[in-house]
């Protein structure tokens, strides 16, 4: 028998892993790009979930950040993507899901490397 987080865990299609990683994000907000500091806490090839103190993001609001590779202070990541869903996360956070749509092949490779070498066996 499935539960409804298994059914949800089965339409991935990308490996998500834990990550603590700050960026700054930028979105279309009011006629201007504000940048915000956030938090990443799960990445896969294909997205990453924010963590921040503000609201969350709009969902399809266009999204740019950048942020530096745990482990790899030399690998700077930039990325565009689209909010897909947000929401609370738990008391005063909130978290954003964003799909990948805009990353150059060295960044995917570095997203890549990261994940492999984080999943669970």
């Amino acid at each position: 028998m499935t539960n409804e987080f298994s059914e949800f865990k089965d339409r991935r299609k990308f490996v998500r892993v834990s990550i603590y990683a700050i960026t700054r994000y930028f979105c279309p907000l009011r006629d201007m790009e504000v940048g915000v500091q956030t938090r990443i806490s799960d990445i896969s090839e294909g997205g990453a979930l924010l963590v921040s103190f503000t609201e969350g993001l709009p969902p399809e609001a266009s999204v740019k950040m950048s942020f530096v590779m745990p482990g790899d202070e030399s690998q700077f990541v930039s990325v565009e993507g689209i909010v897909r869903h947000t929401g609370i996360f738990e008391k005063d956070l909130y978290r954003s899901g964003v799909e990948f749509l805009k990353l150059k092949k060295k960044d995917l490779e570095a997203i890549h490397r990261y994940v492999a070498s984080h999943k669970k066996k």
